[in-house]
């Protein structure tokens, strides 16, 4: 018998004997000023109670949170962060979905830990996660880990593993999505822009550091700075095949995708062209549009632009001085002499 059962038992068991003794006590020992039985009696039943409910207290505070499409497991300090995100949790799936033109899958189990030690106690068949994550998917399994108290919002981490979950549900195994596709798209779906992004995909296109997409498609690197340059241009890759063939074109791409499992063959049939060439127009797209971000940025650029408008500020206030004092010159020119 386990240890917590053992001891509860144990606890009812002595209560037990303690009833009869104390029973016996009232009823039989005359001298004694005890109370009448039946409130003696009550009292010892709710105590026997109150210690039950203390016993079951931790299961109840714990106890998983079902939606429609998920089920929320969170320890006593993810229980508000796993209540938050159950709200809307159902809706933003069906939206996913109807976006990649799927219908939503098995359950997914969420689990909202504190750190991945408590993630690995309850899950031994998670694998190992690098330190620096906020949360990850486990298509096959059916599992989203989300940690709380990191720097990223919980909601868009949520945003993000749940796609990873839905495209993995589209594919069920039957393919390797490219790593740069199912990361970007994510990405993107989660809102997860930023300036520092941006900075980070700028200094790896004057550094020469972009990574090639081949190997993008296969795995990111563990290191964190290689890592971040990797989902900068996932991120940049998706925005690049939507801003310069339209998002039409990259819903046929992805639909195509889904439908036949032909990466090659749904790029050449949404953008006319091979892989090759594809990564060949987004590394001259790139180089051309970062190459003039430290240019604009730059603090001479900003002081030369503030001197520039300083100027045209000036020169506008004096025209528009020159047009009011023209304007009373003619209106005295015009008026009547009222001399006498």
């Amino acid at each position: 018998m386990p240890a917590t059962q053992h001891t509860a038992s144990c606890s009812l068991i002595f209560l037990d004997k303690l009833q009869t003794a104390g029973g016996s006590c009232a009823c039989e020992n005359k001298h004694a000023p005890l109370l009448p039985c039946d409130i003696l009696i009550f009292m010892k039943r709710l105590f026997v109670l109150v210690l039950i409910l203390c016993w079951l207290a931790p299961a109840f505070a714990s106890a998983p949170l079902r939606t429609q499409h998920f089920v929320f497991y969170a320890g006593p300090e993810g229980q508000k962060a796993a209540a938050y995100l159950a709200q809307s949790a159902d809706a933003i799936l069906q939206n996913m979905a109807a976006s990649l033109g799927m219908q939503p899958g098995a359950v997914i189990d969420v689990h909202v830990v504190r750190d991945f030690e408590e993630l690995y106690r309850s899950r031994p068949d998670a694998g190992r996660l690098p330190s620096w994550a906020a949360g990850a998917a486990y298509p096959e399994k059916n599992l989203i880990v989300l940690l709380i108290n990191r720097g990223a919002g919980l909601d868009k981490t949520f945003l993000h593993e749940t796609h990873h979950m839905l495209l993995g549900q589209a594919f069920k195994g039957g393919e390797r999505v490219p790593r740069w596709l199912d990361e970007g798209l994510a990405m993107i779906w989660a809102d997860e822009w930023s300036l520092s992004r941006l900075n980070t995909m700028t200094m790896a296109v004057l550094s020469g550091k972009l990574l090639p997409m081949d190997e993008l498609a296969v795995h990111f690197p563990s290191d964190l700075r290689a890592a971040e340059i990797a989902y900068c241009q996932s991120f940049y890759f998706i925005a690049f095949l939507k801003s310069e063939f339209g998002n039409e074109a990259f819903q046929r791409f992805f639909r195509e995708y889904i439908k036949h499992k032909d990466f090659t063959g749904a790029l050449r049939l949404a953008y006319k062209m091979d892989w090759s060439e594809l990564e060949k127009l987004w590394l001259k797209h790139t180089t051309l549009r970062f190459s003039w971000i430290p240019l604009i940025t730059s603090t001479s650029t900003l002081w030369f632009a503030a001197a520039l408008l300083f100027i045209a500020g000036y020169i506008r206030k004096k025209r528009k001085a020159r047009q009011i004092l023209l304007a009373w010159q003619q209106e005295e020119s015009c008026s009547p002499d009222t001399r006498h």
